[in-house]
């Protein structure tokens, strides 16, 4: 969050996490590695949905996305 965002731009990371789909632990974890750029406000962590687009598009630059092994190739002998 380079600018000051409004206070109307921010969102906690579960109301975050309930728009783009991923859960507010994964957020959490990503906002205290730095890899999410949010604010931690008392108890609450802060951030907007542009930190979080704009971490969503890096790692599709980064090719994060792969093919799902199947778990049933995956079998042990």
């Amino acid at each position: 969050m380079a600018r000051k965002p409004k206070s109307e731009e921010l969102l906690t990371l579960s109301e975050a996490a309930g728009c783009f789909g991923y859960s507010s632990d994964y957020f959490r974890r990503l906002a205290e590695k730095g890899r999410l750029d949010a604010r931690k406000i008392g108890r609450q962590w802060l951030t907007t949905s542009g930190a979080v687009e704009t971490f969503l598009e890096s790692r599709e630059q980064r090719g994060v996305y792969k093919k799902r092994i199947k778990r049933s190739s995956l079998k042990r002998k």
